[in-house]
């Protein structure tokens, strides 16, 4: 009887102390803001891990883009994190960035235009109404072209008006 009783205390106690989703996201948040890259990805992929069917995995993915992206550099790894989004949540709020992100990193971190080109027609034909859609018309009209030209092709146009 002991032992059942022990066995019982021993399971509440480790299923009380099990993080929420909200609790992973949070303190993930939190590391993010603390320029704590690498516990922030732990957290929010231990969160995905462990709650895949939480509301949260799709921002919880668009933070690891983010971070990814910006901070780390791994810009295959970010591309990888939109893209889950863009596939397994096409109506979340966060899916038309994601897709446009796509885009973005291909053309103007990989230099990657023919993957540019497929994820801003993609995100143009699934996301008309998005405020994006001048950005990535834009994008899709300079693709290749280095800052520096781009720089050069506005004043111009300045200069003729």
């Amino acid at each position: 009887m002991k032992s059942i009783l022990f066995l019982a205390c021993i399971v509440l106690a480790t299923g009380c102390s099990r993080k929420t989703d909200d609790q992973y996201y949070e303190d993930a948040v939190e590391a993010q803001k603390g320029q704590e890259d690498d516990e922030a990805i732990e957290l929010f992929q231990e969160m995905i891990k462990e709650y895949p069917q939480s509301p949260r995995v799709p921002e919880a993915l668009y933070a690891l883009g983010s971070l990814f992206q910006d901070r780390k550099k791994d810009f295959p790894k970010a591309i990888e994190m939109y893209k889950r989004i863009g596939e397994q949540y096409p109506d979340h709020a966060t899916a038309s960035n994601a897709l446009f992100m796509v885009g973005f990193i291909n053309n103007n971190e990989l230099k990657n235009v023919d993957a540019a080109r497929a994820a801003y027609e993609e995100f143009l034909k699934k996301y008309p109404s998005s405020p994006l859609v001048e950005s990535a018309r834009f994008e899709l009209a300079n693709l290749g072209k280095e800052p520096a030209e781009l720089l050069k092709n506005t004043e111009e146009q300045r200069t003729v008006r």
